[in-house]
């Protein structure tokens, strides 16, 4: 039975077919407003991918397709096969498709001997470490733009090695131009220094010689500090190697060449001891026998000399003739004094004969007893050194066509014109005119003749207060500890501060804190005495050297001043005084003298380095060095 279809229900479908068809003409009028493509499925090297929009009024989609790559995307390279000296290495990448690629690590050999090796990263770090240390010696000179070969630039530090030519040559003959660049230059240095440490690493290894705790140690100190600058200059350690000494230079191949310098500096040190006691007496006989020329340089002598001088007062002023005559008269009587006393101290004998008439002559001339054994004192000299242009008659000392012996006495007399003339004859009496003069007599008496330094070595300690430090300094804000201290308290004194005045004060302050004791010598001379550890303690907070003491000083190793304090044959164990030197003000300690006397340490060093050298050429010959990689290699080096 057929139902009718109410109206209220006729009603409903109708509304709800209006808004449905509101809808659908709504649609087909939007202007889409698009937002950006989003990958939905990302395409490969081999698939394609999709991509979607939608508009942001109808949140209608829309989706393309993204093309396939057609490259793949690689991941990181893997080392499969590490390189060695002589054998390629490879290493791989893949994609995530399957597909991978390889490539070949060339060998990293440049020099290699039996039982050691250098790579590419280690003469890396050994060329680059000479560049550093050749621009840090002459860069602050002035003078490294200077420093070229035949045809070359000077060194640019802002352009790449390779980039600059040290020297460029071109034969006359055959046309042909060699080119050295900078890097050549470098390189060729290394490569020397490379090959003697392998060559004395391989007879470290064949005379068991090793690096022991305390050297490795201070190897690991250094790398620490490679650390240390690394991030003080805002880089990995690994940034920095690359940086400073090439892009393959890591921390172990940096270690790898230290361990080889130390284990050749080791062997060095070890052959020049063992060749030092083998160094017979015969043998240094044999050697002072044929360099005598370079080792009897030295003469022991006392000498005085007697000046009178003769100064005329001015003719303008009164009585001027009257007090000439008297000067003049003076001047002459003191002439044929002296003339008399070098004449009596050539008659004598011995030495203590010509001291002691000395003496009684200085104290005649006024000088106390004290004054006259001083004098009479300074007045020794002892290893005076040929060449050293303090006295006139050197050239009579060390004359080699008649030379002196001991006791020999001799004379010279130094005199100007006569100061006096006529000038003039006026009522049956003579005028003179009058200039100044002066008049000198030196007597001197050989004590020994030319010989060789018998002196033993000394050891010496000083506090060192350089000029240049305390140079026009009027306040301390620059200094530290115990200096900044000591400088206030100059200016509280109101003195200015300087490297002399520093010295003096901290001079003063010992004194008060009763460490510098005042004493005299058994001939009545002051000094002042100091316990080393006491001065040692002062020098680690004041001196301005890098060290306090200095062991086996050999005479001419430091400045003059420095060297005569020290070889001063009165010097006393402990005794502490200030002198002055080209550096500045030194506080000195004398700490005693060694066993180890000059002339031998004179000749012992050349002896010990020709040993040497015939030593090396024979270790050098007997060692294969292979550096059949060195030319190929060498170009791996950025």
């Amino acid at each position: 039975m057929n139902k009718k279809i109410s109206k209220k229900t006729t009603c409903f479908f109708f509304v709800l077919f209006a808004l449905l068809l509101a809808l659908l003409l709504a649609s087909c009028d939007c202007t889409h407003e698009w937002g950006e493509w989003e990958t939905v499925t990302a395409a490969t090297c081999g698939s394609e991918g999709a991509k979607q929009r939608i508009c942001v009024k109808c949140e209608e989609s829309e989706t393309n397709t993204i093309s396939a790559t057609g490259a793949h995307t690689f991941g990181e390279w893997e080392i499969l096969n590490t390189p060695t000296y002589d054998l390629d290495g490879l290493k791989q990448r893949s994609c995530n498709c399957g597909a991978s690629e390889s490539m070949l690590l060339p060998c990293v050999g440049i020099l290699r001997t039996e039982h050691f090796e250098v790579t590419v990263p280690m003469m890396s770090y050994m060329i680059y470490t000479n560049y550093q240390e050749w621009v840090s010696c002459y860069q602050s000179t002035g003078y490294m733009q200077f420093i070229k070969g035949e045809g070359g630039d000077g060194l640019n530090t802002s352009l790449p090695l390779r980039e600059q030519n040290y020297s460029k040559k071109t034969d006359t003959a055959t046309g042909v131009t060699t080119i050295v660049t900078w890097f050549d230059y470098f390189a060729d240095q290394a490569a020397a220094s490379v090959e003697q440490i392998l060559v004395l690493c391989e007879q470290a290894n064949s005379l068991g010689i090793t690096l022991v705790d305390e050297e490795i140690s201070e190897i690991d100190n250094f790398m620490q500090t490679l650390d240390l600058f690394a991030a003080y200059s805002g880089y990995t350690t690994e940034e920095y190697l690359c940086v400073m000494y090439g892009k393959d230079v890591c921390k172990k191949d940096v270690r790898a060449m230290l361990e080889l310098i130390t284990l050749a500096e080791k062997t060095v040190q070890y052959k020049m001891d063992n060749l030092e006691q083998g160094i017979s007496e015969e043998r240094l006989a044999e050697y002072y026998e044929s360099h005598k020329a370079d080792l009897d340089i030295y003469v022991d002598f006392i000498s005085y000399t007697f000046v009178t001088e003769f100064i005329p007062v001015a003719e303008t002023e009164i009585d001027a003739d009257i007090k000439n005559e008297e000067l003049y008269n003076k001047y002459q009587t003191d002439k044929q004094k002296y003339e008399s006393r070098i004449q009596a101290l050539e008659r004598c004998t011995t030495a203590k004969e010509f001291c002691d008439l000395l003496i009684e002559y200085l104290k005649e001339d006024g000088a106390t007893d004290l004054e006259a054994v001083n004098k009479q004192s300074e007045a020794h000299h002892y290893n005076y050194q040929k060449d050293s242009k303090h006295f006139d008659f050197e050239d009579r000392l060390f004359d080699t066509q008649n030379p002196v012996n001991a006791n020999d006495i001799f004379t010279i007399k130094n005199t100007d014109r006569e100061p006096r003339e006529e000038k003039e004859v006026d009522d049956n009496r003579v005028k003179y005119t009058y200039n100044s003069a002066n008049a000198s007599y030196t007597v001197c008496f050989v004590l020994k003749p030319v010989h060789r330094d018998e002196a033993y070595l000394k050891n010496v300690g000083h506090i060192l207060f350089k000029t240049e430090t305390f140079k026009n300094l009027n306040h301390t804000l620059y200094l530290t500890g115990k200096t900044k201290e000591l400088a206030q308290s100059l200016l509280d004194e109101g003195q200015i501060i300087s490297a002399e005045n520093m010295a003096k004060a901290l001079i003063e302050l010992m004194i008060q804190e009763g460490d510098l004791i005042a004493s005299t010598t058994e001939d009545g001379e002051a000094y002042y005495y100091m316990d080393k550890h006491i001065f040692e303690a002062y020098g680690e907070e004041y001196t301005e050297d890098s060290n306090v003491f200095y062991e086996n000083v050999k005479r001419g190793d430091m400045v003059a001043a420095f060297d005569e304090w020290i070889y001063d044959i009165n010097r006393i164990s402990n005794e502490v005084s200030l002198i002055k030197t080209s550096y500045g003000y030194h506080i000195m300690f004398y700490d005693g003298e060694t066993e180890q006397i000059n002339w031998v340490e004179k000749a012992i060093t050349p002896i010990i380095n020709a040993d040497y050298e015939n030593w090396y050429a024979m270790a050098k010959e007997s060692t294969f060095i292979d550096s059949n990689y060195y030319k190929e290699n060498i170009n791996l080096i950025s």
